[in-house]
């Protein structure tokens, strides 16, 4: 009678493992899928840090949630629709900043170190939704027969890229790659949103979800299928290295106002472009200096602000930002095309 109990109680611990085991397993592949655009995520340990960051993100904020959000002033579109891009568009004249087409030309920025990668997950901000759509295919665009391909950078970065080395030949490397590739920034951009970070964790005790970052224009086109934010100009700003977006969907009225009140504070010294998209997503561009483009080099950027078969009809916009030495007075009196969109309540979005 004893070995019938003890061997009964043998077998449903073995079940009992097996099927933890099974859980866990799958627990862990599910984490694994989640987190391939992560170039940071590389071991167990980590892929748990980012799961725990990831639900701090999506944790219930209760009531909180349906509190009425006001956009300010800095973070809505300007009377003049081009604007927001031309802005951006001659901050990367006025520097002549690369633009990345494909994943070759992004290996070659981060091999000549004009691009550093982005951890996965900090203390005050973690990565998610960036790399959402990437693909296991070829690294070059393709589209201009004439140009002959250089891998050179790809395969040395390939070697050794965040402490991890990938095989080219295999689907599951180049997609991880890919993946690691698109986790990158500008210094000058990296700095600003640990900057907004750092406030929001201070703040609320929550990881700064980041949904968006570098975007080569091949990457960008697959994109524009599903968002229609992904922009398809000469020069997108994603493709320069110095944009990146910040997913709100999850913050309560609270949160949006305190980050937007950041993103603000950022703009009005004249140090980054900034606006709170519909897809629940606050674009943020950093200037490489710190300075705002004159203008001027703006309004010169204007026609290359539109895109492809878009008609332009310029005029000059009534909320450009004041210049750094204006009373704050003025600023709170600024006019916008879309004052009765100021005040929304939060809904969800897409993520990158």
């Amino acid at each position: 009678m004893i070995k019938r109990v003890v061997l009964l109680i043998f077998i449903f611990v073995v079940i009992l493992s097996g099927t933890w085991a099974v859980v866990h397993f799958r627990h862990l592949r599910r984490l694994r899928e989640s987190t391939t655009q992560l170039a940071a995520v590389t071991n167990t340990a980590q892929i748990q840090t980012w799961a725990e960051a990831v639900e701090k993100v999506k944790a219930d904020r209760g009531a909180e949630m349906n509190t009425a959000v006001e956009t300010p002033p800095e973070l809505r579109h300007y009377s003049e629709r081009h604007w927001f891009l031309a802005t951006q568009v001659a901050e990367v004249t006025r520097y002549k900043v690369p633009i990345c087409q494909d994943y070759l030309q992004l290996a070659a920025m981060i091999q000549r170190g004009e691009l550093v990668a982005v951890p996965g997950v900090t203390e005050t901000y973690v990565l998610y939704g960036v790399a959402q759509r990437v693909d296991d295919g070829d690294f070059a665009n393709g589209d201009d027969p004439n140009v002959t391909p250089d891998y050179e950078p790809l395969r040395a970065l390939a070697k050794n890229f965040a402490g991890r080395s990938y095989n080219l030949d295999d689907a599951t490397d180049r997609q991880a790659l890919k993946a690691a590739m698109l986790s990158s920034l500008r210094p000058a951009a990296l700095k600003i949103l640990e900057e907004v970070a750092a406030a929001y964790h201070k703040q609320f005790n929550r990881p700064l979800p980041v949904s968006s970052l570098v975007r080569p224009e091949q990457y960008q086109h697959s994109l524009r299928r599903v968002n229609r934010n992904a922009v398809m100009i000469e020069s997108p700003p994603h493709s320069t290295g110095l944009a990146f977006d910040i997913d709100y969907r999850f913050m309560s009225g609270t949160e949006q106002t305190f980050v937007m009140a950041e993103l603000a504070r950022i703009k009005n010294e004249g140090r980054i472009e900034a606006i709170r998209e519909r897809n629940a997503n606050y674009h943020v561009f950093a200037f490489l200096n710190g300075t705002r483009p004159s203008d001027d080099l703006i309004t010169a950027a204007l026609d290359d602000a539109v895109p492809p078969g878009v008609e332009a009809h310029h005029a000059e916009p009534e909320n450009k930002p004041a210049p750094k030495n204006a009373k704050a007075t003025s600023k709170k009196t600024a006019k916008h095309s879309n004052s009765k969109a100021a005040t929304t309540r939060h809904k969800p979005g897409r993520r990158h």
